[in-house]
């Protein structure tokens, strides 16, 4: 089926090795709330791959409209602002003044729908996304909808900032959803053959009335800009408090209440999440992921950081294998 509809690419990016950003980052962060916040380093370290991000969006993605780069105002080097497709976005751009400077991605993908002149249908990337072959349209939208997986799950009892934060989602969805009237209005996109044993995780999920979850794979994930401002509307008060969050916590929602909002609404196209899509840890068998990539096993895959002793080593092999593939400089280098 002919897709003729436009299609954006969103991708945040966070130099934080910069002494400018680390200098305002400590000013916003003092000793006294740190144990209440997420100061992970893997949230900021930069890979230096993202040349090869952009690199594969023109090889693989041709289709492409434009690519919404969004920072805090940090420019990589070779970026060439005055590419085509490139659309520079800075946080000030389109988040309300009274949020910044933000150091959470939470208020930076709460407010994706205020992009200037972001299309109708986007991808949202984490810079640890890549694709590593050729996509079409239908590869992430198919009849106009995204396309995604309604596998239900059941949340960790253990708490983290992280399943608190799934909770916020949840409730929000539990307020605006009663799950047996979506299931039953198109039960074949929750209970579907592409999802082959990961059914019984829905079947078992039945037995509670509310939603208790659905499956969360970490990979760029499709929306409909008409969805964030639908939640918008619905779920104001906490939306608000995310984007006055400067750095992650436990009473945050996060973009998971936009792709939920869409499940439950059933507007999605249902698809094997682990078909052509494959999920890496950097202290996972770096042959393994070299070989991936090399090789164009998948269409995209995640490169997830995680503590590895020899992590400068484990980046070399990474970077000469997306040089192996993606030699040749795209548009978006100067």
């Amino acid at each position: 089926m002919c897709q003729t509809f436009d299609i954006d690419f969103v991708i945040p990016w966070v130099d934080g090795s910069d002494p400018n950003w680390i200098k305002l980052f400590n000013k916003y962060a003092p000793a006294e709330k740190q144990k209440d916040i997420d100061f992970s380093k893997e949230r900021y370290r930069d890979y230096g791959l993202l040349k090869y991000w952009f690199r594969a969006v023109e090889k693989f993605a041709p289709y492409v409209r434009k690519v919404h780069f969004i920072t805090n105002g940090q420019v990589p080097d070779w970026l060439n602002l005055a590419a085509p497709k490139l659309n520079f976005v800075k946080h000030s751009d389109y988040i309300p003044e009274d949020c910044l400077p933000v150091f959470s991605s939470h208020p930076i993908e709460m407010y994706m729908h205020k992009i200037k002149g972001l299309s109708e249908h986007f991808v949202y990337f984490n810079d640890d996304f890549f694709l590593t072959a050729a996509t079409t349209k239908d590869f992430f939208f198919q009849n106009g909808i995204p396309c995604d997986y309604a596998i239900s799950n059941i949340q960790n009892p253990n708490r983290t900032v992280m399943r608190s934060i799934v909770m916020n989602d949840l409730t929000e969805i539990n307020r605006n959803f009663i799950k047996k009237e979506y299931i039953k209005k198109d039960p074949f996109k929750y209970f579907n053959l592409k999802y082959s044993k990961m059914n019984i995780r829905t079947l078992v999920c039945l037995l509670w009335n509310e939603t208790t979850g659905f499956q969360n794979y970490h990979l760029p994930q499709p929306y409909l800009k008409s969805t964030l401002e639908e939640v918008w509307e619905n779920c104001s008060d906490v939306l608000n408090a995310t984007i006055h969050s400067r750095f992650r916590n436990e009473n945050d929602v996060n973009q998971w209440l936009f792709r939920y909002w869409q499940l439950c609404k059933g507007n999605f196209y249902p698809i094997n999440p682990t078909k052509d899509r494959k999920y890496f840890e950097l202290n996972m068998n770096i042959e393994e992921i070299c070989s991936a990539i090399r090789n164009k096993k998948y269409k995209e895959i995640v490169l997830n950081d995680s503590e590895c002793v020899d992590f400068n080593e484990r980046m070399h092999k990474i970077v000469e294998s997306f040089d192996f593939i993606l030699p040749e400089k795209s548009q978006f280098e100067r």
